[in-house]
């Protein structure tokens, strides 16, 4: 437990925004759900909402877990779980962008809508719409592994100068055609809007807590100085790390592969200490069990938070 963590993730009076990203597979989200099922516990009430288009938010709670409606977690007071499913993100979107740009296709809407980017465009418009109307004290985001993570919340700084451009060009091509109806333009401009005050909360030290998971291995080590240096570029801080799977010695009991492998975790633990210095830091055991249920979520919450009191 790392008491600094807590107080910079607890809500005061505004809604708190928590992210967990991270390399694949390090355990962002066991992070994320523990995190969320902790806050809940403790009277918050708590949304988690995965990016990642994997299964593993509705695997884990045992539920169907949909991306059009929060749902109700069972046997957990105050919380909700939303999974956005880029594919589907991607099909509202699509539609919404179609209608906005229906009048002007032949300008330049047919490039937006068939961009590569799309999916992670879809996927942010929606995750936007928690960040303009919040319903819950926290919401922790389990986010997709790092790299798609990136490019999600890399958009909208291109995509918002983007809708600027293709407003100032296209209403100059509108008054060249004689073509007075400016809702579409209007609906662009909103939606920049939206995208940079989502923005705003991003790069908010006081709102958003951006946390990475790692382990003390060398690929999770790199991809995580990777991806501090890509969310910096973003404006967007990272706060905390949590390092996973760490071999305790009293679990060790003589067994040399173990050792060893502790012996190795200790070097990658002294780089971590000295490349990330500044980030607050917890570390979880390796632990002897899977965590895919309820009472294991809890126990991971209590080994990040305590008991709350």
């Amino acid at each position: 437990m790392n008491k600094d963590l807590i107080n910079i993730m607890l809500p005061k009076k505004t809604t708190k925004y928590l992210f967990f990203g991270g390399k694949g597979g390090v355990g962002k989200t066991t992070m994320a759900t523990a995190t969320a099922v902790w806050f809940a516990d403790h009277g918050y009430k708590t949304t988690i909402v995965s990016t990642d288009p994997t299964v593993s938010l509705s695997a884990i709670f045992a539920q169907e877990i949909g991306g059009e409606t929060r749902v109700p977690i069972h046997h957990v007071k105050n919380l909700c779980g939303l999974n956005i499913n880029p594919n589907d993100a991607k099909g509202v979107f699509t539609s919404r962008l179609t209608g906005v740009m229906g009048q002007m296709t032949g300008t330049f809407g047919g490039d937006i809508i068939s961009t590569p980017c799309m999916e992670e465009m879809a996927t942010f418009d929606q995750f936007v719409t928690f960040l303009e109307k919040p319903d819950s004290e926290v919401i922790v985001f389990d986010t997709a592994p790092t790299g798609k993570s990136l490019r999600e919340l890399a958009m909208p700084f291109n995509w918002a100068g983007f809708m600027q451009n293709q407003i100032t060009e296209g209403k100059k091509l509108a008054e060249l055609m004689n073509n007075n109806n400016n809702d579409s333009f209007k609906d662009l401009e909103k939606d920049k809007n939206r995208y940079e005050y989502a923005l705003s909360i991003l790069r908010n030290k006081v709102s958003t807590v951006f946390n990475l998971v790692l382990l003390p291995e060398r690929l999770p080590i790199e991809e995580t100085h990777s991806a501090i240096t890509g969310l910096n570029k973003l404006g967007i801080p990272v706060q905390g790390i949590v390092i996973n799977q760490i071999i305790l010695p009293e679990v060790i009991e003589g067994n040399r592969f173990l050792a060893a492998r502790a012996n190795l975790q200790k070097t990658y633990l002294d780089e971590i200490d000295t490349r990330f210095k500044e980030l607050v830091q917890i570390h979880l055991p390796l632990l002897d069990h899977d965590v895919s249920n309820l009472t294991s979520l809890r126990k991971v919450g209590k080994l990040l938070y305590g008991d709350g009191k």
